[in-house]
Parts: C-alpha cells; sequence; structure tokens
C-alpha cells in the first residue's frame, strides 16, 4: 500500500473514525484503524463489534493495499505535522510516514485480521435534514438509560410513517419520563411503517460525528442492521431486537389542569428549589393556583432548610399539587426552544406533561414522585 493526501485531509478523516473508543482488551485490534487503499480512495474504517464508522479521504493513490495502526497514536500523530503533503507506504509489519522534515514507523497489525463489518444494502432510503434529525434525536436520547434487564427501552424508537406518511417519531424512555418527537423526511415513495431500536450509543456516535448544516443524511435499514449515511461516511450498527413499550397508554388523553408560564423562570425556580430538596430523592412540590395564577414551588430537607418560589402562570382549570423529581424536570424544559411552557397534570399519581408553545411534535411526560 502506498498513498498521498494533504495533513488536513488526513486530519479530519481520523477525528471522524477516531470517536469509536474500544476497551476489549483481548482483541487489541479493535484499537486500530483499517486504511484501505483502493480504486483511487482512501478509505478509514474503526469498529468495536457492534458500531462500524466508515469514512472517505481525499488522496492519491499509488499502490492499492490495506493495513491497520493504533488509531489514537496514528491520530495523535497526524494532528501534529504540518498542512503539508504526507506520504504513507505499508512495508512488512510498519507504517512508514512522511511529511516535510517528519519520518516515523508505526507497528501495525495486517488488515487480514481486522473483523468485517456488516453490510447494509442501499435500497429503500429515509432522507432526513441532518439538523432536523441532530435536534431530534437530542430531545430524546437524554432520558435514555441502558439497562440489561430491559433491553427494549436501552434505546431510542424509530417509528417511521408514524403518525402517518412521510413523519417519523423517536421515542426514548428510562420509565420514569419519556420524550417523544416527531421529525419530517424525505420518504421516496416508501410507505411501509417500520419500527426499529436503535441503541443510544450508536446515537451518541452519531451526534459526535454528524456536522451543523442544512446537508441530508440518508437511513438504510436490513434485518438487523441500520446504515446511516452522510457526507462520504457510513455508520453501520446493530438493532436492538425486542418489541418498544406501548408507550401511548401512559400518556393521560386529557388532563384537569393546564398552566402556562416562562420557561426561564420557571427553570430558575426549579433550580433554587431544587437545592433544598432531599438528597436522592430530588423532590420539590408544585402547587398549582388557579385563583392567583402561579405556581407556587416549594421543597424541605430536615437538614439543610426549607425553599419557597412563586411563578407567575396563566392556569385554567383546577387547583392541584403534585411532587416531582425536579432534575427530571430541568431535563424537559431544557430541551424546549422556546420562551413559554405548558405544563399539565391531572392529579398527585398521574404523569405530567411538558411541551413548548411553538413546537407541537415534541412532548415530555415525567412520571410524580409517590406514584
Amino acid at each position: 500500500m502506498k498513498l498521498t493526501c494533504l495533513q488536513e485531509n488526513l486530519k479530519k478523516g481520523l477525528s471522524i473514525v477516531n470517536h469509536l473508543k474500544s476497551s476489549n482488551i483481548s482483541l487489541p485490534i479493535l484499537n486500530n484503524v483499517l486504511i484501505k487503499a483502493t480504486k483511487g480512495k482512501i478509505v478509514l474504517t474503526t469498529t468495536d463489534l457492534e458500531i462500524g464508522i466508515k469514512t472517505v479521504v481525499r488522496g492519491k493513490v499509488e499502490k492499492e493495499g490495506e493495513f491497520t495502526i493504533p488509531i489514537q497514536l496514528f491520530s495523535n500523530y497526524i494532528n501534529l505535522l504540518p498542512n503539508k503533503q504526507v506520504k504513507i507506504e505499508a512495508q512488512k509489519d510498519f507504517l512508514l510516514i512522511k511529511c516535510e522534515n517528519y519520518f516515523t514507523k508505526i507497528k501495525g497489525i495486517p488488515a487480514s485480521e481486522f473483523p468485517l463489518i456488516p453490510k447494509v444494502e442501499k435500497k429503500e432510503k429515509f432522507s432526513f435534514k441532518i439538523k432536523e434529525l441532530k435536534k431530534a434525536i437530542h430531545q430524546v436520547n437524554f432520558v435514555v438509560n441502558p439497562s440489561e434487564m430491559r433491553t427494549e427501552i436501552s434505546g431510542v424508537l424509530f417509528n417511521f410513517n408514524a403518525p402517518k406518511e412521510g413523519l417519523t417519531t423517536l421515542v426514548g424512555t428510562d420509565s420514569y419520563r419519556l420524550a417523544e418527537k416527531i421529525v419530517e423526511f424525505n420518504n421516496f415513495n416508501n410507505k411501509e411503517n417500520k419500527k426499529i431500536i436503535v441503541p443510544l450509543k450508536t446515537l451518541q456516535e452519531l451526534l459526535n460525528i454528524l456536522e451543523d448544516g442544512e446537508e441530508e443524511i440518508e437511513i438504510y435499514l436490513s434485518e438487523n442492521q441500520i446504515l446511516f449515511f452522510f457526507n462520504e461516511t457510513e455508520l453501520i450498527s446493530r438493532l436492538i431486537n425486542g418489541e418498544y413499550p406501548n408507550y401511548k397508554q401512559i400518556i393521560p388523553e386529557e388532563f384537569k389542569i393546564e398552566a402556562k408560564t416562562s420557561i426561564d423562570k420557571l427553570i430558575q425556580a426549579i433550580k433554587g428549589t431544587g437545592l433544598f430538596s432531599r438528597s436522592g430523592i430530588n423532590d420539590i412540590d408544585l402547587d398549582f393556583n388557579s385563583k392567583d395564577n402561579e405556581i407556587i414551588i416549594s421543597s424541605s430537607n430536615s437538614e439543610i432548610g426549607e425553599s419557597t418560589s412563586k411563578v407567575e402562570a396563566d392556569i385554567s382549570g383546577e387547583n392541584g399539587k403534585i411532587t416531582f423529581n425536579y432534575r427530571y424536570l430541568l431535563d424537559g424544559l431544557q430541551n424546549l426552544e422556546d420562551e413559554e411552557v405548558v405544563m399539565k397534570i391531572s392529579d398527585s399519581k398521574s404523569p405530567g406533561l411538558i411541551k413548548s408553545i411553538k413546537d407541537e411534535n415534541y412532548i415530555y411526560i415525567v412520571m410524580p414522585i409517590g406514584s
């Protein structure tokens, strides 16, 4: 293998595949990057056996071939080189690297030992705007808590063509709270409803390498794999087997109390009052007073003291009181891109709903403490 490319191009490619870290001590090759020079392309690949990331680097291939070397060492070294032409050549057990006055040999492992990355055929595709998909994933994945006991909720549900054609519903939950986001996609005449569960780690890796912009990302599915394709980069991952819970049944159809208030003021009040909640419980009380149009937020801790805050709100319906984990409330509120929030509750035992005024396609459900 013999190739030449700009340090800038190689640096960018390595930054993409270097996000994937493996802790598999028994297979040291998983800490390596596969460099493949073929048909005028330079392809970099890393894997941890569950996820594979592959990207194309622009350059000149003088001799086709492939080799693997430790990704962290290689990346750190390339980052230190000047932005000039980098010449790379594989010789026996080493990779030779030349750039101006720099000359280095890095010991590697033959490419034949590198694990095969599953292939997903690029047939029917779901195409999203990168900006919109990133936002949707951010708004649901923060509630997911991977569990060996309940693997079906260890990822995010992607429900394609739901609630109708051209829309996809993303859902995340940890049993105590739930986030649902509906996002548009280009279906290219693909009208089939498909439900898959994508592991949380996969989506975290995807967010790490996605850049902001209006470009599109394509998603392809096979029976057990998902492929994300964008800007000459592929991320392939296994899917979680199992059936996602019927989460719709926990969302109340009607609420007895609805309150509209400032998100910033509510967040500030919750943060201050939350300092006096009980450690490990994080409990705060929300008292909805429709007569005075205010939400009274309070907490008490016998060891440090107590606190009460009042926030002006437009409240309709009955009066009511409910206890929430204040950290869960903050998580939901901080994912609303709006100035005002709508909070809906019924009683102290039923889930509460949070959503913004502007975005009808995002809801956050949180269970009260003591329910």
